[in-house]
């Protein structure tokens, strides 16, 4: 995610949290999607049901040595990667009169990034004039001119960064975020015990780094100390994870003069000059206490430390696009953190460049090559079908009010889906991509994509769909609501197995690809999208009873949920994964409820031994079904809003009256759930 769609990425509940995996999975991975043969029968389904229904998959499955998870979202995202390398292989051996502008760029991008020799020769004469720029830093003005140029040209500045995005409270109008810097590690890798080992990892990768400007060993490990202490203070003082989601922590409107009183040590006019941003009378400071804690930083730290900082930070922030030995460097890194036994091929590494920041040219090659109409309708179908139950289900809701049902009522009937792709890409024509400059041509990419954006503050909203970065885009294995737009996005790349399959089996499609769907309208009434009226406007438009009785429901999640061991002494967190377990259980309760309409109408036989209702709810499992290293299920529980995909596998199924009547469950079983201990909220 580009850190010019900062504001937008706030903004969006999607189906998954952490891009997925596009990794090298050997052939001889087993597929995943509804299929009798990854399910383990020997297991009874009502002492553990993700092993009856994925049992199979899971005893067969390993992990590549390149990957630190595999599952549904992952395979997908390899067998996706696959399709992209093609078209950008393509479009990159093309003649020069035979291409059109869009493969001309992609191409050019790939010849260039995958010029490893030329790269090599280069070293590090991209960055000298940035390191000269932080030798000649002196005073508040200057650091506004730096970090403004920090953030054009390496998408994030570390200390201050600016954003536009919809006002929360006035969602046709853009106003100006302020952000603070961005980190390479979590929260909890700087601060909690066992992350000391991801420290020390990170301390050595940065003084390995700077030994390659010329420090001496001991004055590179004294260097890396100072960034790790800097970063850490920084971190311990931002919004927590669950924090971010608080509109009343975030929303921080202030004005322009209130704002520099924060942070006095960066001009701010220089700053929003440097980005070419007219200063405006009020911005939004979603992190207040971050950005003091960047005022202490830079008003109490000797001006050699903050010289440290930047010096890592240009180091680092591209060393995807710099030779050997930096390259390297970074891959061990990124490898030894996760667990890894290997690092991705080179290739799979670029066509994950392309997909995340020339998003719509790509996109577009992907839905004219692999995106039928036809399937573009039969989710569309899908839509109407989830959305048609959600609107009778509010009209029989019976712990709602009728002042909140009405409401309720309205913000689902102006709620938006759209399917696929875009019906306006945006234009990337006017950005230089050259087959020999790959520092350049990303630095290009970045500058466009944010003065674009930071253009439009102070005017009107100019919607854009599909276009978040690695969330919503075509090319994303994703589907995301905007509480800001209330609008839904269901990309074309998570229209295929193990999420849909054309003309399959109605039990199975409605419970994976209708369960998506009834996911993301969920999050237009979770504890977060519930806060914004159907205009996308921040406002509490429900009585005090209906918050009440919704919020008495939703703590039952949060204490069921925060039960589930991840790993030994690994709790879940149901507080911080409250949204995305409530869309979970509306995204299967909708599409169940959904199916039993249309099977009303078009019944099914038994078919693989599974009535309609058991085959719905061994999809949703085998859909769920996972296995990651700790490393990646450690950095998970830190810092994503999903539970654990093996505990999506199975949890909101225990809420279903209709799951424990299709296999029989009864008190004393691992399976079941006490009908009063069962919620349903929408």
């Amino acid at each position: 995610m580009l850190p010019n769609k900062l504001a937008a990425a706030l903004t969006i509940l999607a189906i998954t949290g952490q891009a997925a995996v596009a990794g090298s999975f050997p052939s001889d991975v087993p597929a995943l999607g509804y299929s009798p043969s990854n399910m383990d029968r020997s297991i009874d389904p009502r002492q553990d049901f993700y092993r009856y229904a994925a049992g199979s998959w899971l005893r067969k499955t390993e992990i590549p040595s390149a990957d630190p998870d595999v599952g549904g979202f992952s395979l997908l995202a390899h067998n996706l990667n696959d399709q992209l390398l093609r078209l950008i292989r393509q479009a990159a051996e093309a003649p020069a009169d035979k291409r059109d502008r869009l493969q001309q760029q992609i191409g050019d991008f790939y010849r260039a990034a995958m010029d490893t020799q030329r790269l090599d020769a280069l070293g590090l004469k991209p960055l000298d004039e940035d390191f000269r720029l932080i030798d000649e830093l002196d005073g508040a003005k200057a650091f506004g001119k730096l970090a403004a140029q920090h953030q054009l040209g390496y998408s994030v500045s570390p200390l201050i960064n600016a954003s536009a995005g919809p006002d929360p409270k006035q969602s046709t109008m853009t106003v100006l975020y302020l952000g603070t810097g961005m980190r390479a590690l979590t929260q909890d890798e700087y601060a909690k015990p066992d992350g000391q080992r991801i420290r020390d990892l990170y301390v050595d990768f940065i003084s390995r780094m700077f030994q390659t400007l010329g420090d001496s060993p001991d004055r590179a490990s004294a260097n890396a100390r100072v960034v790790l202490a800097i970063e850490s203070e920084l971190a311990a003082a931002e919004l927590t994870q669950l924090q971010r989601y608080d509109p009343a922590l975030t929303y921080n409107k202030l004005g322009l003069m209130e704002a520099q009183a924060l942070i006095p040590a960066i001009d701010l006019k220089a700053f929003l000059g440097g980005l070419g941003v007219t200063p405006p009378e009020t911005v939004i400071v979603p992190d207040l206490a971050g950005m003091r804690a960047t005022q202490r930083i830079l008003a109490q730290r000797p001006a050699s430390e903050l010289r440290t900082l930047l010096r890592w930070h240009v180091l680092s922030a591209r060393t995807s696009t710099l030779g050997q030995p930096w390259y390297a460097l970074d891959q061990e890194f990124s490898r030894l953190r996760q667990g890894l036994k290997v690092s991705e091929p080179r290739e799979q590494e670029v066509t994950k460049a392309i997909g995340a920041i020339l998003f719509h040219p790509l996109s577009q090659l992907y839905v004219k090559a692999y995106f039928p109409e036809s399937t573009r309708r039969d989710i569309t179908q899908m839509v109407g079908h989830i959305k048609d139950e959600f609107a009778l289900r509010l009209r029989n809701n019976a712990w709602l009010d009728e002042p909140t049902r009405k409401a309720a009522q309205e913000k689902l009937g102006k709620l938006e889906v759209a399917v696929g792709y875009p019906e306006q890409w945006i234009d990337f024509s006017s950005v230089e991509i050259r087959p020999d400059d790959y520092f350049g041509n990303v630095r290009r990419i970045a500058r466009f994509l944010q003065t674009r954006e930071l253009a439009r503050t102070g005017k009107p909203v100019v919607v854009e769909r599909f276009a978040v970065p690695t969330k919503t885009t075509p090319i994303a294995v994703n589907a995301g609501y905007s509480p800001l737009g209330n609008n839904v996005d269901i990309t074309a790349a998570i229209v295929q197995p193990p999420f849909y399959v054309p003309g399959a089996d109605a039990a199975v499609n409605f419970c994976t690809i209708g369960a998506v769907i009834g996911h993301e309208l969920t999050h237009g009434f979770d504890s977060m999208g519930r806060q914004y009226g159907p205009a996308g406007n921040l406002r509490d438009w429900w009585t005090p009873s209906a918050t009440a009785k919704f919020t008495k429901r939703t703590e039952v999640l949060v204490d069921q949920y925060s039960q589930f061991e991840i790993l030994p002494g690994l709790m879940h967190n149901g507080r911080q994964t409250l949204t995305e377990n409530t869309a979970d259980l509306g995204g299967i309760t909708l599409a169940h409820a959904a199916l039993k309409r249309h099977l009303a109408k078009n019944p099914l036989p038994e078919i693989d031994g599974l009535n309609s209702d058991q085959r719905c709810f061994v999809a949703w499992s085998q859909m769920w079904a996972y296995k990651g290293r700790s490393e990646r299920l450690r950095y998970l529980v830190s810092v994503d809003y999903h539970a654990n995909a093996s505990v999506r596998a199975v949890a909101p199924l225990l809420h279903l009256d209709a799951f424990h009547k299709a296999f029989g469950t009864r008190s004393g079983d691992a399976m079941w759930r006490a009908p009063e201990k069962r919620i349903t909220i929408w």
